[in-house]
């Protein structure tokens, strides 16, 4: 079977480009045929290549496939156009991202994966029927993460943690960082603004525990190691096998994440870490969430969905129509939101070029270093040293 998979982009080290690489990994060791589309291509588009699976940034010239499994709507609806009587499945990753929504309705999309209960939530608010909605959940590539001891069993690995975040800056480790000194462990940063880990599978098990959602927090218990959940400048609970099927079905995503990364709270929850229970979270999470198990579940959609023959295609203008009419106010948005950000960006580097040259003069200047001085309190009000 050729499977045609689309996604926004297949260069940064992050959840769906990732999650798109395994997919197809999955399907070729099945005996399928898989073709990644993303308009933008980078590392990820590399390592599948280098796997022998064919990647394009482009559907010109392309033979109709057998399936199309769309991952985000402005990619899925130029699947669709380009084979509109290709049947399709639409994954709903997320439920903050533009280009997670359902935008994309066309005939040819027969079934919608949700990754989660409130990415199931999220497409049925956008009425999609409730019959028409599979749970998917995540997991882990068991062949690449196979190195699952417990750091209970480690007492090297209790002594270092790590938070795995894409989104986290130096500053927003500073609760993390002391309240993990306070229980004598050293904490890392994974991430765009950290170290980049291009073998997670070969970096996770030196650690205890680690801080992280979804995929990174997966990857992490099959390594063996405990898991608080953060993210987005935000924490949630510790996983642990009483809580371990309710976070599960929202794949330890951001609906269980809402509570601000308070040093105290986090030092408490560090402080209740129970190692052995953290053993079993991690048995439980190599036994039901290998990847190979989602495979098979998108195989029995495409057996499904294959069932009803080709799409109807008759239709395809007017749906075209209705989804240009459904993103027009999303890049209108978009739009504004440039514009916002580039007025605001050229007033503040007028105002650090004015900033400059006060302190220039000021060094010379006394009326000037008063100015400069009413400036540093506007800027920062509550600061002590700049009162009287």
């Amino acid at each position: 079977m050729r499977i045609l998979i689309t996604n926004h982009g297949l260069d940064a080290r992050a959840g769906t480009e990732l999650y798109v690489r395994d997919l197809a990994l999955g399907l070729k060791a099945a005996g399928h045929a898989p073709v990644c589309f993303a308009p933008v291509l980078g590392e990820v588009a590399a390592e599948i290549s280098a796997a022998g699976i064919a990647v394009t940034d482009t559907l010109e010239g392309f033979d109709a496939p057998d399936i199309l499994h769309g991952h985000h709507h402005h990619t899925t609806a130029l699947a669709c156009l380009a084979f509109p009587a290709t049947p399709a499945l639409f994954v709903c990753h997320g439920v903050l991202p533009w280009q997670e929504a359902p935008l994309a309705r066309f005939s040819n999309i027969r079934r919608y994966a949700a990754v989660s209960e409130a990415c199931r939530r999220k497409l049925l608010d956008a009425g999609i029927p409730a019959d028409q909605i599979v749970m998917r959940l995540n997991g882990f590539d068991a062949a690449r993460f196979n190195r699952g001891e417990p750091a209970a069993n480690d007492a090297d690995r209790k002594t270092r943690a790590l938070l795995f975040s894409n989104i986290a800056q130096p500053v927003d480790l500073l609760p993390f960082r002391a309240a993990c000194a306070a229980h004598g462990m050293r904490l890392d940063h994974a991430g765009r603004a950290g170290k980049v880990l291009g073998a997670p599978e070969e970096e996770l098990p030196r650690y205890g525990l680690a801080f992280a959602k979804g995929r990174a927090a997966i990857e992490a218990m099959a390594s063996g190691c405990a898991v608080m959940l953060a993210d987005y400048g935000r924490i949630g609970p510790l996983v642990t096998t009483a809580n371990f099927g309710a976070l599960r079905s929202e794949n330890f995503g951001i609906a269980v994440i809402n509570d601000p990364p308070d040093q105290g709270v986090l030092q408490a929850a560090i402080a209740a870490l129970d190692w052995d229970d953290a053993a079993r979270v991690s048995a439980r999470v190599r036994e039901e969430a290998p990847f190979t198990n989602t495979v098979a579940d998108y195989l029995g959609d495409y057996a499904a969905i294959l069932e009803d023959g080709p799409a109807d295609a008759s239709g395809i203008a007017d749906e075209a129509r209705a989804y240009l009419s459904a993103i027009l106010p999303h890049l209108s948005e978009r739009d504004a939101l440039a514009g916002k950000l580039y007025q605001e960006t050229a007033t503040r580097l007028d105002r650090d070029r004015e900033l400059a040259a006060l302190i220039v003069r000021a060094k010379d200047d006394p009326s000037a270093m008063k100015d400069l001085l009413e400036r540093a309190r506007w800027l920062d009000p509550s600061n002590p040293d700049l009162q009287g």
